[in-house]
């Protein structure tokens, strides 16, 4: 009998087109094809409208964590942090001009990964529940079988980044990095 494969199962064909641009522009060009290689990945290049295995991004991470020397909570922080521009340039007809990172934060459920999985019923975001704790803090759940948390901990700092608050948003995890629930506290000061 074979196995039914979830939506969860397989991710968005855009996250690995992003992660080889991300790859190449760190660490060079041939740096991705030596990372399938080693991940045994042999099959056509990944296409944006198509839907891939999970686990192929987790061998893909994995290989790359090994070869580069770089913890892979670290690298999928960096590539979380390189999605920024790109999202806010797909979704931008989503985000309200007078948002900065709070407002991003507090409204990216609601606003950026309902429209992604109105857009796409293949496409299965992370689940995020963000909650204020005042005017200064939002407590972020993140929810994935995928175990991609440091994914989101680099778009909340791209994030931050692009509205140049880096120096006003602390972000630390509660949890730890690597499970399927993770909570996140980001702290705007003064």
């Amino acid at each position: 009998m074979e196995d039914k494969i979830t939506h969860e199962d397989r991710m968005h064909g855009s996250i690995f087109v992003l992660l080889k641009r991300f790859v190449e522009s760190q660490y060079g060009y041939s740096s991705w094809v030596n990372l399938l290689e080693a991940a045994g990945i042999r099959h056509a290049p990944y296409q944006m409208d198509e839907t891939y295995p999970t686990s192929e991004i987790a061998s893909i991470v994995g290989k790359a964590s090994q070869l580069m020397g770089v913890p892979p909570h670290q690298l999928m922080e960096k590539y979380g942090e390189s999605l920024v521009p790109d999202l806010l340039l797909i979704y931008n007809k989503y985000i309200h001009p007078e948002w900065r990172t709070y407002d991003m934060l507090l409204n990216t459920e609601t606003a950026m990964h309902a429209a992604v999985r109105k857009e796409d019923d293949r496409a299965n975001p992370p689940l995020l529940l963000v909650t204020k704790k005042g005017s200064r803090q939002l407590i972020v759940d993140y929810y994935s079988r995928r175990r991609m948390a440091a994914v989101a901990v680099g778009i909340i700092k791209g994030i931050a980044r692009h509205y140049d608050e880096s120096d006003k948003v602390e972000v630390t995890l509660l949890t730890p990095v690597g499970e399927e629930r993770v909570q996140i506290r980001v702290d705007f000061l003064a």
